[in-house]
């Protein structure tokens, strides 16, 4: 990786990046019988033959392991009525899934109360800066919830959440 360019204003440059919109979504992966979960924002579709996402984690946090071991993982697209799936998963527990509703399915995990569920098949890792991309080929998915539009984030600084 080349050596980081000194940004001329910061500022000014974060609070571009901030006004980027994403979507909320809590990916869900496998480690055994381990089930893990985190709240994320930077997932994208990254190509329609074969379908694909792209989901940016950082390797520190505990799902990136299980999704590189699992080969598998599951985006759960969240609406502004999710605010408890939220805080259940907005920091790593073992038991972040005993209060909330979900099924286990051959590729993944769903979030009965999200908006959408994709389930992916890890295609390929790209470490690209703090956060690596991992790309999936999408292998299976369902709108959950019609009534529910998907949440849409904006944040103050493109160097923080």
């Amino acid at each position: 990786m080349s050596e980081p360019v000194e940004l001329i204003n910061k500022d000014a440059i974060g609070a571009a990046i901030g006004r980027i919109p994403s979507g909320v979504f809590i990916i869900t992966a496998k480690r055994g019988e381990q089930k893990i979960g985190m709240m994320g924002s930077w997932v994208a579709q990254a190509g329609f033959e074969p379908p694909c996402v792209s989901v940016a984690v950082h390797p520190d946090r505990e799902i990136y392991g299980a999704i590189l071991e699992s080969g598998a993982f599951s985006v759960n697209v969240l609406s502004n009525e999710n605010m408890n799936l939220m805080k259940a998963f907005s920091r790593y527990s073992p038991d972040q899934f005993n209060e909330i509703e979900h099924e286990e399915t051959q590729y993944g995990i769903a979030l009965k109360e999200a908006v959408a569920v994709i389930h992916c098949k890890l295609k390929c890792k790209c470490e690209t800066a703090d956060h690596h991309l991992l790309i999936g080929e999408v292998l299976d998915g369902a709108y959950l919830n019609h009534e529910a539009a998907p949440m849409v984030h904006l944040r103050k600084s493109g160097f923080n959440y």
